[in-house]
C-alpha cells in the first residue's frame, strides 16, 4: 500500500470515527471498506458501503413511513422511495454517485481502482455529514431536548448553511426553547463565520445572556455574521451584550437575509399582465387528486380557483392548473405569489415566467439566471439555495406556462422538462405549475387536459424512473382544471375586448379578438404594407421555437422603420401594443397566443406548410396554433367533380400534445361511408364462386377466412337481415378488409390518408369542426344520454351495464358528421381499419372511435389498434383509390 493511500485511509478512518453514534444505532462497521481498501480490494469497499448506504436508506424509508417494505428493497429503489425526504441535492448526489459505483463493480469489464473505493467512501461521508450537521437524530438516534418546533427550525437553518458551504463549529442547546449554532467556511484566502441564536421567545434569550453575561457570542471572530432569530418579533435590535453587528430577525423572515422579497415582488407584479383586482377575476375550476390505493383520479372539489390555490399554498402539496390559452393561469399564479406580503404561510414565494426559458437552457440556469439580482449569495449558489429552500417546503415555486418551455412539443418532450422540474420536488414541496395541456395524462392521446386515469401513468412512470426520479412520490400532484364554460369571456379576452372597445356582454372568439387588436396596433403604427411581412417573420419564428426576439434581430428582419427616429428602444418600438420588455433590449409578444396566431396564419398558405414541414427540424406545433388554423380557415366545399377526393398536399395531424406536419403525396378519393353489410355481401358471393386468392395479401395465413365471425356478432342476422344493409360491415379481420378491398380494385388508406381526410387542411378536432355536438355523433355519450368527462365516469358507465344497448348504426344516420371533402361517419360508430400495420406485433392502426368510446376518444386524431386477425363489433373500415 503506498504512503498516499495510506496517508488517504486515516483520514477518512478518522472522519468516520466521527459518525461513529450513527454506527452504534444503526448496527453499522465503518472500519470494514477502509480495511477492504487498505488489503487492495476496492471492490469490496464499494460493495460495503453500498450495503452500509442500504441500511441508512432503510431507516430513512421508515422514519418518513414511506409506503411499503423496504426490506427487499434494491439500492436504487431505496434512493428513489427516500429521495422525496431528502432537502439536500449533494445528498441525492452522493447517494447517486454510490449507485453509480457499485453498478460498475458489479459488472464485468469495468477496472475498479483504489480511486473509486476511495470516492465511495467519501461519498458516505457526505451523506453522513449533512444528517450531523443538521442536527438530525434521524441516523443517530440522539432526541435533542428542545421542542420540536425548534429543533426542525434549528435543523433547516444548519441545512441552509451547510448548503453555502459552511461547516458546522460549534452548537449548543442552552435550553428547550433556545439553540446556540456556530458556523465557518474558506473563500480562497478569506475566513467567514456565521453564528446563529435561535429562540422560542425573547424572554428565554434575555435570561440566558444574563447568565451568560453575553460571553457566550462575544467570539470576536473575524468575517462574522450574526443572527438573533425569533419565532416572535418581540425586540427590534440586538440586546446590549450581542453587540450592534447582530441581526435580528423572525424565524418567518429570516429569508430576508438572502433574498429582497420587496423588490421581487415588485417586479413580478410589474411585469404583464396588469394584475386584476380579485373581485373582477372569478375563476372557477374543478381541483382533482388521485387516490393513493386506486390510482384513480376524482373531483375532489369544485369552487373558486383562487380559494383552492390557497389552499395548496398553506397545506403544502404539488399542483398543476390546466385550462384553455388566456383562462387566467399567470393571473391566478401572479396574484397568489402577490398575497405573500400579507400571508403567514409560504411568505416567500417565487413567479418563474417558463416561456421564457430559453430552449438550450438547463432548469439550473434559467432560474439562477431569474433570481440572481434579487439574491444576497454568490451566483453559484443561486440555485442551490433555491433548489434547498423549494426542496423544504419553505417557499411556494410557481411555475408559469410550463408548456411554452417544452422543446418539443411530444409526450416525450412534456416528460423530459418535468423530469427536469422534479428537482425541486419532495413530499414537503409546495410547487404549482400550469400548462394548456395536461402532460401527466395517461389515456388515448385524444383526450384532452386530465380527462385520464391515474395522473402517474405507465409511461411517466418508466421516463421518471429512467430520469432517477421516483413517480410514486413526485406526483403527489393534485390538479386545477379550470372551468371553460363557452359562454364565460376568459381574462385574456375581456382584457382584448378592453383594447379593441368591444363591448363585454358579446364577445366573440380570442381569435378574432387578438387579429383584430394585432391589425389594429399595426395600422396605428402605420405599418400595413409590412403586415405579411410580420406574419411570416414571427410566424415561422414560432414554428422554429424562437418567442423572444433582441432589437437587432427586428431591425435586421423587419427593417429599421419598426423603431420610431431609429432609436432602439422599447419606448420607440411602433408595435409595443403587442409587445412586453423581457430583458434590457428583449421582447416577446405579450400573450404567446399573439404568436401563436401569426403562426397560424402564416400556415395558412400551402406553400408555409411545405417549408416548415422542410426545414429540417420538427416545427413547434401547439393546440392553440392549430386551433387557431381551424378558426381562420374557411375551407370551401369541394366541387361535385372532386367530392370525395384527399388533395395532395401538408396536412396537420397528430393529438393536441404531439400535433405534426404531414405530407400526402397524390390525391385520393375515398368511399363517402364505410363499407356496409350490403357491399360486404357482394364480396362474399364473389369469393364463395369463384375463390379469394387473386385479392388476398401474400402474408395472409391459410387458415383466414373472410366470413364475418357469426359467433361474436351482438346481432346474429346482423349480415342475413335485410334491415342490416346499410350498417357498417364488423366483425371482419384485417385480411378480410385488405381483400375487398382489392376486389372493388382499391386499397386501404393508411392511418395518415385517413386522419388528413377526416381533419382537412385547417387540422379540427372532429370531421365538422371543433364543437362537441352529440346529437351528430354515434358514442359511449350520446348513447349514455349525458357527457362523460372523465374516462372514470365512462368506466362507471361500462361497468354498470349502461351501454349494454349501444351497437353500430346506419352509415348515413348522421348527415352532420360529415368532413371537409364530403366523408361520412368517420368520427365515432366504428373503428376503421386502415392499412398501417405493425407487422412485428402483428397489429394493424385503427382510426376514428365507435359507439362505446367517450366523446373525447372519438376525435379525428382517434387511433388505437388491434390484431390482424382479431373481429370485432365495434371495428370497421372503408377504402380508397387513387386518382
Amino acid at each position: 500500500m503506498s504512503f498516499e493511500l495510506d496517508t488517504r485511509l486515516r483520514q477518512l478512518r478518522n472522519e468516520l470515527d466521527d459518525h461513529s453514534r450513527v454506527a452504534r444505532h444503526l448496527g453499522l462497521d465503518f472500519e470494514r471498506p477502509i480495511k477492504s481498501l487498505g488489503d487492495g480490494y476496492p471492490e469490496n469497499a464499494i460493495a460495503l458501503v453500498g450495503k452500509i448506504t442500504e441500511r441508512i436508506l432503510k431507516q430513512l424509508w421508515r422514519h418518513y413511513n414511506v409506503p411499503g417494505d423496504p426490506g427487499g428493497k434494491s439500492l436504487n429503489e431505496l434512493i428513489k422511495g427516500a429521495q422525496p425526504h431528502i432537502r439536500s441535492g449533494a445528498v441525492l448526489d452522493a447517494l447517486r454517485d454510490i449507485q453509480r459505483l457499485r453498478n460498475r463493480s458489479t459488472h464485468d469489464g469495468y477496472e475498479i481502482a483504489d480511486e473509486d473505493g476511495l470516492t465511495a467512501v467519501r461519498r458516505l461521508l457526505d451523506v453522513l455529514a449533512w444528517f450531523s450537521s443538521t442536527g438530525s437524530g434521524i441516523l443517530s438516534g440522539d432526541i435533542p431536548k428542545l421542542a420540536p418546533d425548534v429543533a426542525a427550525k434549528a435543523e433547516f437553518l444548519a441545512g441552509l448553511y451547510v448548503t453555502l458551504g459552511f461547516k458546522p463549529v460549534k452548537r449548543f442547546e442552552l435550553s428547550r426553547n433556545t439553540v446556540y449554532q456556530l458556523f465557518f467556511r474558506e473563500r480562497g484566502l478569506r475566513s467567514e463565520y456565521v453564528e446563529l441564536l435561535l429562540s422560542k421567545n425573547v424572554d428565554d434569550v434575555v435570561q440566558v445572556l444574563n447568565t451568560t453575561g453575553g460571553q457566550l457570542l462575544q467570539t470576536k471572530l473575524p468575517k462574522l455574521t450574526r443572527f438573533l432569530i425569533l419565532e416572535e418579533n418581540g425586540i427590534q435590535e440586538a440586546p446590549g451584550p450581542l453587540g450592534d453587528d447582530c441581526r435580528v430577525l423572525t424565524y418567518d423572515r429570516f429569508m430576508d437575509a438572502f433574498i429582497d422579497l420587496e423588490r421581487y415582488l415588485a417586479d413580478v407584479i410589474g411585469t404583464y399582465p396588469e394584475l386584476v383586482a380579485t373581485d373582477r377575476l372569478t375563476l372557477s375550476g374543478d381541483l382533482l387528486t388521485t387516490d393513493e390505493h386506486t390510482g384513480e383520479q376524482r373531483v375532489s372539489q369544485v369552487g373558486a380557483a383562487d380559494e383552492l390555490l390557497d389552499e395548496v399554498a398553506t397545506s403544502g402539496g404539488n399542483l398543476l392548473i390546466v385550462g384553455r390559452s388566456g383562462s387566467g393561469k399567470t393571473t391566478l399564479l401572479k396574484q397568489l405569489v402577490a398575497r405573500s406580503a400579507t400571508t403567514e404561510q409560504r411568505r416567500y414565494r417565487f413567479y418563474f415566467d417558463m416561456s421564457l426559458k430559453r430552449r438550450d437552457e438547463e432548469f439550473r440556469e434559467f432560474v439562477t439566471r431569474m433570481l440572481a439580482p434579487y439574491m444576497e449569495v454568490e451566483y453559484s449558489y443561486v440555485f442551490e439555495v433555491f433548489h434547498y429552500f423549494a426542496r423544504s417546503g419553505s417557499v411556494l415555486v410557481a411555475l408559469d406556462a410550463v408548456d411554452e418551455a417544452v422543446p418539443l412539443m411530444t409526450q416525450a418532450g412534456f416528460l423530459d422538462l418535468f423530469a427536469e422540474l422534479a428537482q425541486v420536488l419532495t413530499a414537503e414541496s409546495a410547487v404549482i405549475t400550469s400548462s394548456r395541456v395536461s402532460f401527466l395524462e395517461d389515456s388515448p392521446q385524444v383526450r384532452r387536459l386530465l380527462d385520464g386515469t391515474a395522473l402517474v401513468s405507465e409511461k411517466l412512470v418508466q421516463q421518471l424512473h429512467a430520469q432517477g426520479v421516483n413517480p410514486l412520490q413526485v406526483p403527489r400532484f393534485s390538479a386545477l382544471r379550470l372551468h371553460d364554460a363557452v359562454a364565460v369571456a376568459s381574462p385574456l379576452e375581456m382584457r382584448l375586448a378592453g383594447e379593441v372597445g368591444h363591448a363585454h356582454h358579446e364577445l366573440p372568439h380570442l381569435t378574432e379578438l387578438a387579429w383584430t387588436h394585432i391589425a389594429r396596433v399595426t395600422a396605428t403604427a402605420g405599418m400595413e404594407r409590412t403586415f405579411a411581412s410580420l406574419v411570416t417573420y414571427f410566424g415561422s419564428a414560432f414554428l422554429r421555437g424562437h418567442t423572444t426576439f433582441t432589437f437587432i434581430d427586428l431591425v435586421n428582419h423587419l427593417g429599421i422603420d419598426l423603431f420610431e427616429g431609429g432609436r432602439l428602444t422599447y419606448e420607440a418600438l411602433r408595435l409595443r401594443g403587442l409587445f412586453r420588455l423581457v430583458g434590457p433590449s428583449t421582447v416577446a409578444f405579450i400573450h404567446s397566443a399573439y404568436q401563436e396566431l401569426l403562426a397560424a396564419e402564416y400556415l395558412r398558405d400551402p406553400g408555409n406548410r411545405e417549408t416548415a414541414l422542410e426545414s429540417g427540424t420538427p416545427p413547434r406545433l401547439t393546440e392553440q396554433v392549430r386551433e387557431f388554423l381551424h378558426r381562420r380557415s374557411h375551407e370551401a366545399p369541394p366541387a361535385p367533380d372532386e367530392e370525395y377526393v384527399l388533395p395532395a398536399g401538408v396536412y396537420l395531424v397528430g393529438p393536441s400534445h404531439h400535433l405534426m406536419l404531414r405530407r400526402i403525396e397524390r390525391p385520393l378519393r375515398f368511399d363517402r361511408f364505410p363499407v356496409t353489410v350490403a357491399r360486404y355481401n357482394r364480396f362474399l358471393e364473389a369469393i364463395r364462386q369463384d375463390g379469394s386468392r387473386q385479392w388476398d395479401h401474400s402474408d395472409q395465413p391459410p387458415e383466414v377466412s373472410h366470413e364475418p365471425w357469426q359467433e361474436r356478432l351482438r346481432i346474429q342476422n346482423y349480415f342475413t337481415d335485410s334491415a342490416y344493409e346499410n350498417y357498417p360491415a364488423v366483425c371482419i379481420s384485417y385480411w378480410s378488409a385488405y381483400a375487398f378491398a382489392r376486389y372493388e380494385g382499391k386499397r386501404l388508406p393508411t392511418s395518415l390518408e385517413w386522419e388528413a381526410a377526416a381533419r382537412g387542411t385547417d387540422g379540427r378536432l372532429f370531421p365538422w369542426g371543433d364543437d362537441i355536438d352529440l346529437e351528430i355523433v354515434s358514442c359511449a355519450d350520446s348513447w349514455s344520454g349525458r357527457t362523460l368527462i372523465t374516462y372514470e365516469a365512462w368506466r362507471e358507465e361500462l361497468d354498470r351495464g349502461r351501454l349494454a344497448q349501444a351497437m353500430p348504426g346506419s352509415v348515413d344516420a348522421h348527415p352532420g358528421n360529415v368532413s371537409p371533402y364530403g366523408l361520412r361517419e368517420m368520427a365515432g360508430n366504428v373503428w376503421e381499419i386502415t392499412g398501417t400495420t405493425l407487422d412485428h406485433r402483428d397489429e394493424v392502426v385503427i382510426c376514428g372511435g365507435s359507439y362505446d368510446n367517450p366523446y373525447r376518444a372519438v376525435q379525428a386524431s382517434s387511433k388505437g389498434l388491434a390484431r390482424r386477425y382479431g373481429r370485432s363489433n365495434v371495428i370497421g373500415f372503408r377504402c380508397v383509390e387513387e386518382v
